[in-house]
């Protein structure tokens, strides 16, 4: 007899979901505390600021992961897996490219591999659970979250844009609207968490079931949020390599505008639930 339950995330897919947050919960916490540490572990040349960033990825991913495994609910839960496939696909993309075109060692292949590794595992989740919803999987709807809605259709458009120009004109954006000198696909690597985002927020902002949308809260907000205490410890970078303070404070303004939006939203929807 079919099931009238709601499809659950499956026993492996916890499984896999769990050990993908765990590793990336090291890696961030590693990446973002000991920067000088793991450098030149690192397949390409990154300075501090760029680990701390790498790291704050992590550790979003980790809490997306999270978030995901809380939501039990697969409807709910998909949009983290297909963030992270799409995350981990484009940056094996840069990587592969990288390692081609500059001979690169060991490290750039071990870390290759571990970016499909969680690519694969991303896929083989969203095409065992499926993507369209079966009858089941109905949800009951809420009134329209207007804040949400308005709020991630504005985040959506910018960092679509920026992340597009950021993965396939990384020298223009560098010279225009980047505010600190890192290498090319490092860029792109910070590119694919942005049109990964770009493709969640999008999603977001058509939904009327609100677990649907607190699902992305978490990841949403983290990554700014370290993002910006980055930038502040490392600001003396910030200050001699941006091209304008225009440029500084639109990257600042973006940054604090989602992850204020965010945690806002984060906090409200319990007033919806």
């Amino acid at each position: 007899m079919p099931s009238h339950r709601p499809v659950q995330i499956g026993r492996y897919s916890r499984l896999f979901l769990l050990l993908l947050s765990e590793a990336n919960l090291v890696l961030g916490a590693l990446f973002y505390l000991y920067p000088g540490l793991v450098i030149v572990y690192w397949p390409w040349p990154v300075k501090d600021l760029a680990v701390r960033f790498l790291g704050a990825i992590f550790l979003a991913i980790a809490f997306g992961c999270w978030s995901a495994l809380r939501a039990k609910i697969w409807q709910r839960a998909k949009i983290l897996v297909f963030v992270g496939g799409t995350f981990f696909g484009l940056t094996s993309i840069v990587s592969i490219i990288q390692g081609l075109s500059s001979g690169s060692g060991f490290e750039i292949w071990a870390w290759t591999g571990y970016f499909l590794a969680a690519t694969l595992g991303c896929i083989a989740v969203l095409k065992e659970h499926g993507w369209y919803r079966k009858p089941q999987d109905l949800l009951g709807e809420n009134p329209p979250w207007n804040f949400a809605r308005i709020f991630f259709r504005i985040q959506t458009v910018l960092v679509g844009i920026f992340g597009a120009m950021m993965l396939l004109l990384p020298d223009l954006a560098q010279s225009q609207f980047w505010p600190w000198l890192v290498a090319t696909p490092t860029l792109q690597t910070f590119a694919a968490l942005f049109l990964a985002t770009c493709l969640a927020t999008g999603w977001a902002s058509i939904q009327t079931d609100v677990g649907r949308i607190k699902v992305l809260l978490p990841l949403d907000a983290i990554f700014p949020s370290l993002a910006l205490l980055a930038v502040g410890i490392h600001w003396n970078a910030i200050s001699s390599q941006s091209p304008s303070p225009l440029v500084t404070g639109v990257w600042v303004s973006l940054y604090s505008f989602v992850a204020a939006g965010s945690t806002y939203l984060f906090f409200s929807n319990r007033k919806r639930t």
